[in-house]
């Protein structure tokens, strides 16, 4: 591949399906670089390390799932999308939750991410401090019932159904808390 195409994104790319085909122990810049047939040297004009590269490519896993949110009448209606977007990628994404353990968090990306959650939260009517609140628990929700899953396959309890009714439970309770009103 010439150096002239190489970019971020593009080794971003290419270890998010190394990580998917292989799982997380498969992820190094030198696997990366061997897939993009460029050099190890090639990447750390656009990466900095292995832990640069695991933040980046944790920030690109979660952009995803926001932009897989549909579009939400409610802050509550987008709190579910929000939370199957995340499911589905944790499920999907072999290792994704060890991935998120492990990465270093890029601080102005994460911080850009998390600006737009709570400002599409606002739009939809839930308060700056719950939102980021909120957001955060069915973060942790999601990524606490994929671990179980994970752990104990086909155990009752663990299918998406079972996720779904937990979402629904946390996000009524987030409204009860807020008032019956809430919007």
């Amino acid at each position: 591949m010439p150096f002239a195409k190489l970019d971020r994104e593009l080794i971003i790319r290419e270890a998010v399906a190394l990580l998917t085909e292989e799982g997380l122990d498969a992820v190094s810049l030198r696997r990366v670089a061997t897939r993009l047939g460029v050099s190890v040297s090639s990447l750390y004009w656009h990466v900095a390390d292995k832990g640069a590269l695991y933040g980046f490519m944790s920030i690109s896993i979660f952009r995803a799932c926001l932009d897989a949110v549909p579009p939400a009448d409610s802050w509550r209606q987008w709190l579910h999308g929000f939370g199957l977007a995340i499911w589905d990628a944790q499920i999907s994404i072999r290792d994704a939750r060890q991935l998120i353990v492990v990465a270093r968090p890029q601080t102005d990306l994460a911080e850009a991410t998390q600006a737009e959650i709570v400002d599409r939260l606002g739009a939809l009517g839930l308060p700056t401090d719950q939102a980021r609140l909120a957001q955060r628990s069915v973060q942790a929700l999601v990524t606490g019932w994929t671990t179980l899953r994970s752990v104990r396959p086909g155990a009752i309890g663990t299918d998406r159904e079972s996720f779904v009714e937990a979402l629904d439970a946390l996000i009524d309770g987030w409204r009860a808390r807020l008032g019956e009103g809430a919007v």
